[in-house]
């Protein structure tokens, strides 16, 4: 690891170029004294990050942070938690000093667990496969508009993992499974939510098949109206019969909420 968090250097598919951490914050009482001590803490960690709330139809500055409010219904959250932060920076450093400061001024009424994650170049693409991934691809907008996140950490398997690159990579597109017969593979499965949901799929910045830890954090944002979109996008993704990629998923719990301009 180099000074700035940045990584060594190497095949360029491996090198971290931004990190994201995700914080999941669950007070002992969720009453107004409580909400006013998070808020005023959440106001001093954000001191020098973008709020992301204001995102706009562009790529993200330096350093962004953005807070969230879970979803009145549901259940299977990080300790059911119902406020969370997203703090993202190309220093890794820059983000454990803000988890330091986040847990100090909240530790004597709030529990807080993290994820984190890396942005990286695409790892199982080509010409077409970006193409046909990004060319209609939503582009990220307001929280007024875009008010739903959703956060879905998972690890793949060990026998993944021992699977060759290349192999690997047959599983996105459409192909024959053992038995010959043609499936959808995870690219057309997830099509339907190339134009309606935003998405950023962040790699455990250490590597994966790490023990107690998860490989990926998988971030989406959608409007109203597309949230049934996703619930059958993942439908299809868990349809082993057509994504037979997902015999070596293992999803942590899902997290849903809200955006806001602060908490």
């Amino acid at each position: 690891m180099n000074g700035n968090g940045n990584g060594a250097s190497g095949t360029p598919l491996g090198v971290n170029v931004a990190y994201s951490k995700f914080f999941f914050v669950t007070p002992a009482r969720d009453d107004e004294v409580a909400r006013a001590r998070l808020r005023a803490a959440a106001g001093i960690v954000a001191r020098g990050f973008f709020n992301d709330f204001d995102a706009e139809g562009r790529e993200a500055p330096h350093e962004t942070i953005q807070f969230l409010v879970r979803a009145a219904a549901g259940s299977g959250e990080p300790s059911c938690a119902p406020y969370a932060m997203q703090v993202c920076s190309k220093y890794r450093p820059r983000l454990q000093e803000t988890a330091v400061e986040l847990r100090r001024r909240v530790a004597d009424f709030a529990e807080v667990t993290s994820y984190e994650g890396a942005l990286r170049a695409p790892q199982y693409t080509s010409a077409e496969m970006h193409a046909f991934a990004y060319r209609g691809a939503l582009a990220r907008a307001s929280g007024r508009l875009q008010r739903n996140a959703i956060i879905i950490p998972m690890r793949k398997a060990t026998a993944w993992w021992d699977k060759a690159p290349l192999e690997r990579q047959t599983y996105f597109y459409p192909h024959a499974d053992d038995a010959g017969v043609p499936v959808m593979g995870h690219a057309r499965a997830a099509e339907p939510g190339i134009g309606a949901i935003y998405r950023r799929l962040y790699y455990n910045p250490d590597g994966p098949g790490r023990e107690n830890e998860w490989d990926f954090v998988t971030y989406f944002e959608c409007a109203d109206e597309h949230l049934a979109t996703f619930d059958r996008i993942c439908a299809s993704l868990r349809d082993v019969r057509q994504n037979p990629e997902w015999r070596y998923v293992t999803e942590g719990p899902e997290w849903r909420g809200r955006r806001v301009l602060r908490w």
